[in-house]
């Protein structure tokens, strides 16, 4: 077991990861390839099936180039994005493009739901509410758009589904993506009827749903010629990205909280249960930012979520702004200068960062003394203000506090903005030294899948993770905690008619 590696593929956003462990977490080998996205039409992104799985090759023999030999790597499963996903014939060959999880083609699809449909019902089957990005969607504009292929398939398979169908030809998909469709009955842990009937959608199209970590397949030669690894190797299935971060950073138990910071943040609880009722709803329904319930990668475990879908896109926007052309390392130390150098509050300056998918975001209090620190840093205020927010809903309408908040993602380098998330939160914050947690995670479910570890808890104990802690300053808190309350809080309910106005308007 010594001499044992193990693979976790990442399948996200912005890159693709290739990434080589030892059983006990330690980084054997890497690699990174930017994601295949092309944008056809303003407000859409795709994905070409065929070079996402080109891409997936290369980074997996670019990691396998430091390795002396493949044979040691022996399981592996893959993590990705997770509300996008592509139809297959019945030879495997994909069908359409892979609609990007933060496409909005499919926002007329919420509204027929929202209106010929019992919001409520569909919170109690799956514990979410309608929004575009959710798999039935794009299923739907898939069916109407590209009918073809709609006839043609036979089976819809996630992005992590897919990059293991193609290394080894098994159509599974694993709970914590399943729950990512709002077409699967989270308690039963099954495909719901009533929702895909309600759908208009062809059940025999959804894979088979199974426990994360559950073995699947092994590498076939065709995929092992492709990307080098060993025919044989063992493939267990992966799960969402974020979630198999949790996993990777021991978030599994209620009481613990997860911050992943990438291009998109999450703020996560796990839950030894879900109580979808009347009551949770209506909590969620009353906030602008709606959480979602999900199946955990660990075993027996759920979830509470909620997602800031431009965080790091938040600093990269702002990267542009501040630093055009500059290298990655320049442009982000000249903006953690820049938020240094402006006070706390950034002279007075508010940023809601809503940038993505469809929403708007906006800088409010500017003056003429507002220069480029005081906006650099009123973006880090703004991405913590929002990511309290998320949390202080999320366990209002859970009647807990989280006892432990760990942070895992790109974002945990940045000390600057790790301060003032700490400051606002007016909690201390344990930031791991995972730089690829959620490869880890999708690694450490390869290595359940293969026997390496006996069970979950093995895995996730043979990890060595070290922490460090980033304190709050108590007066620091004390002038945040009345920004937020203040002028935060009302800063979306107050931009939301604005922000329809302008969304409603034809501008070129």
């Amino acid at each position: 077991m010594a001499d044992d590696l193990l693979l976790g593929i990442d399948v996200g956003t912005t890159n693709i990861k290739a990434l080589i462990f030892t059983t006990n977490g330690a980084l054997a080998a890497s690699a990174s390839i930017a994601t295949p996205t092309e944008r056809p039409q303003p407000g859409w992104a795709e994905h070409d099936p065929s070079a996402l799985w080109q891409a997936v090759v290369d980074v997996i023999r670019r990691a396998l180039a430091s390795i002396d030999d493949p044979r040691r790597v022996r399981g592996l499963a893959v993590a990705s994005v997770g509300e996008a996903g592509v139809l297959v014939d019945a030879s495997g060959a994909p069908l359409t493009p892979i609609i990007a999880w933060y496409d909005r083609r499919t926002a007329p699809y919420v509204q027929r739901w929202n209106v010929h449909d019992d919001p409520l019902e569909t919170f109690r089957l799956t514990g979410m509410l309608p929004v575009p990005i959710y798999g039935v969607f794009k299923l739907q504009w898939l069916r109407d758009y590209e009918p073809d292929g709609y006839a043609a398939a036979t089976t819809w398979l996630h992005v992590a589904d897919y990059i293991a169908f193609r290394l080894c030809g098994a159509r599974a998909t694993d709970y914590s993506l399943a729950s990512r469709s709002m077409l699967f009955d989270l308690r039963a842990r099954r495909w719901s009827d009533v929702l895909i009937d309600r759908a208009g959608l062809r059940g025999d199209l959804l894979p088979e749903p199974v426990a994360s970590g559950t073995r699947i397949g092994v590498v076939t030669p065709e995929a092992a010629a492709a990307t080098g690894l060993a025919p044989g190797t063992v493939v267990g299935a992966g799960g969402h990205d974020h979630v198999c971060g949790a996993l990777a950073a021991d978030v599994r138990r209620a009481g613990d909280c997860l911050d992943s910071m990438g291009t998109a943040e999450a703020a996560f609880l796990p839950l030894d249960d879900v109580p979808l009722d009347e009551r949770l709803f209506i909590a969620n329904v009353s906030s602008w930012t709606h959480v979602t319930f999900g199946a955990h990668v660990a075993r027996d475990r759920y979830y509470v979520m909620d997602g800031l879908f431009s965080s790091g896109a938040a600093v990269e926007w702002m990267r542009g702004i501040v630093a055009p052309g500059a290298s990655l390392h320049t442009a982000v130390a000249e903006i953690e200068a820049l938020a240094v150098a402006a006070p706390p509050g950034s002279l007075g300056v508010l940023f809601l960062p809503h940038l993505t998918a469809g929403e708007r975001g906006a800088f409010v209090g500017l003056t003429v003394s507002s220069g480029r620190a005081a906006l650099a840093r009123a973006v880090y205020e703004g991405l913590a203000f929002e990511w309290r927010h998320m949390l202080d809903h999320m366990e209002q309408m859970l009647g807990m506090r989280a006892r432990t908040i760990r942070a895992i993602g790109g974002g945990t380098r940045l000390p600057v903005w790790m301060g003032i998330k700490a400051h606002v939160l007016g909690r201390p914050i344990q930031v791991l030294d995972i730089d690829e947690s959620v490869a880890l995670g999708a690694a450490a479910l390869g290595g359940i899948a293969a026997g390496v570890y006996g069970s979950e808890d093995e895995a996730v104990g043979a990890l060595r993770v070290c922490a460090r802690t980033v304190a709050p300053d108590d007066a620091l808190h004390a002038l945040y905690e009345r920004i937020y309350r203040e002028a935060f809080l009302r800063l979306a309910p107050a931009l939301a008619p604005v922000h329809t106005a302008l969304n409603e308007l034809e501008m070129p």
